[in-house]
C-alpha cells in the first residue's frame, strides 16, 4: 500500500514521561492502524545510522545522544495519506509554533525534545519502516 504506510517513534522524552499510551491513543483517533511496534533502546550506532541523513549538521550528535538516552517506540502506522496526515496530526517541530491539539503541542516539551518523530516522504517512510521491522513483521490486518 504505497503512500499508506509511515514511520512514528514515540522518542525517549515521551516515553519516560508515561505519555506513549496518550499519543498512541491520540494516533488511533486520528485513524492510524499499527501495524508494527516495538519499544527498544537505541545504541549509538543506530541512531547514528537512522539519523545518517543529518550527519554534519549542527544538531546531529545532539540528537543521536537524545534518542539514545532511553527507550523509544517505533511504530509502523497505517491509513490513506498517512506521511502528510501524520506530520498534519505531530504538528510543527517546536511544540511553540505547533498548531493546538497537535501532539507536539500536548506533548513536547522543546524543539529539541519535542515527543515524536515522523517521516517525512513515501520513500523515507519505506525506508524507516524498514530500519526497524521486516517486511514479515507487519500485521496483515486484512488476513485477520
Amino acid at each position: 500500500m504505497a503512500g499508506n504506510r509511515t514511520l512514528a517513534i514515540i522518542k525517549p522524552d515521551a516515553v519516560a514521561s508515561g505519555r506513549s499510551g496518550a499519543i498512541l491513543a491520540h494516533l488511533e483517533r486520528e485513524g492510524f492502524v499499527v501495524r508494527a511496534a516495538r519499544l527498544v533502546r537505541l545504541s549509538r550506532a543506530q541512531a547514528g545510522a537512522f539519523y545518517d541523513v543529518h550527519r554534519g549538521r549542527p544538531f546531529y550528535d545532539e540528537l543521536v545522544s537524545f534518542m539514545t538516552s532511553g527507550p523509544c517506540l517505533p511504530l509502523a502506522l497505517e491509513r490513506d495519506e498517512a506521511v502528510a496526515r501524520y506530520r498534519t496530526v505531530i504538528g510543527a517541530t517546536d511544540p511553540r509554533e505547533a498548531a493546538d491539539g497537535t501532539i507536539r503541542r500536548l506533548y513536547a516539551e522543546s524543539k529539541g525534545r519535542n515527543a515524536v518523530h515522523g517521516s517525512d516522504s513515501d520513500e523515507n517512510a519505506a525506508r524507516e519502516i524498514a530500519f526497524f521491522f521486516p517486511e514479515s513483521e507487519l500485521a496483515d490486518l486484512a488476513a485477520t
